[in-house]
C-alpha cells in the first residue's frame, strides 16, 4: 500500500514518468518536495495529493489516496507507512518506540515533527527555452578551444595522466571558469540531481543488502 508521503521511485510509478522527471517537477515548484533523513543525506519524498494535482496539470489520471483508518491505534509499521519510511528509521531515530501504538492524533504530530514543511523552490531564473541556447553555446566553445568543462583536454592521440584522471570534478560537468550565473546555476541544479539520484539507489542497495537471504543464513 502507498502512503500518505511517496518516494521518488513511487512517484515516478504512480505518474508514468522517469526520477528525473519527478525532480523536475520538484525542482520548477510543481511537487512540494519534503526532506527526510540526517547529516548530509535527506531524502526527497512528496504527499499523494500533490502528485494528484500533478496529473491533472499534466493531463495523467491518478487515482484517490486509500482511505486511511482513524480509528485504530497505530503502530510503528502502520506510522512509517503512512510517512513513507521504514520502521526502522522511526525507532533509530526515536521518533516512536518499538512495540508501542499512538492515536490518528499522536500521528499528525509525529508527521509535524518529521516533516514541518516543504523545501523552498529552486528560484533560479532561466528556464529549459533560456538554457538550451546556453548549452549550445557553451558546448560550441568547449569544441573550438579544444577544451572539456573550460579547460584544455589531452592533446589529440594523447592521454591524460592516472592521476589527472582521479583528480578533483568529472570536468565534462562543469562549465568554464568565465560561465555566466545562469550557466553555473543550471550545472549545479544537474548535478543536485545526480546527486539525489544516486542517494535513493545507495538506499536502495542498502535496504536489499538488508534484505538479503545471505545475510540471514
Amino acid at each position: 500500500m502507498i502512503g500518505h508521503y511517496v518516494r521518488v521511485q513511487e512517484a515516478s510509478a504512480l505518474l508514468g514518468v522517469s526520477p528525473a522527471t519527478i525532480r523536475w517537477y520538484s525542482l520548477q515548484g510543481w511537487l512540494p518536495t519534503y526532506r527526510v533523513g540526517r547529516g548530509q543525506v535527506a531524502h526527497r519524498r512528496f504527499r499523494y495529493p500533490d502528485l494528484q494535482r500533478v496529473a491533472v496539470r499534466t493531463g495523467r489520471f491518478l487515482s484517490e489516496e486509500p482511505a486511511w483508518n482513524r480509528t485504530v491505534p497505530i503502530t510503528v509499521e502502520m506510522a512509517a507507512q503512512y510517512l513513507g519510511l521504514s520502521a526502522r528509521y522511526l525507532t533509530e531515530t526515536e521518533a516512536m518506540v518499538p512495540g508501542t501504538v499512538v492515536s490518528w492524533e499522536g500521528l499528525m504530530a509525529l508527521e509535524q515533527q518529521v516533516y514541518p514543511g516543504p523545501e523552498e523552490p529552486w528560484n533560479g531564473s532561466d528556464s529549459l527555452k533560456e538554457a538550451l541556447p546556453m548549452m549550445r553555446e557553451q558546448m560550441m566553445m568547449n569544441r573550438d578551444c579544444g577544451c572539456r568543462g573550460g579547460r584544455k583536454g589531452p592533446a589529440p592521440g594523447g592521454a591524460e595522466s592516472a592521476g589527472a584522471a582521479k583528480a578533483g570534478w568529472p570536468l565534462a560537468d562543469l562549465p568554464s571558469e568565465g560561465a555566466s550565473l545562469l550557466a553555473l546555476r543550471r550545472t549545479k541544479r544537474h548535478l543536485d540531481v545526480q546527486k539525489a539520484d544516486l542517494e535513493d539507489q545507495l538506499a536502495e542497495l542498502e535496504r536489499r543488502i538488508q534484505a538479503h537471504p545471505e545475510n540471514h543464513g
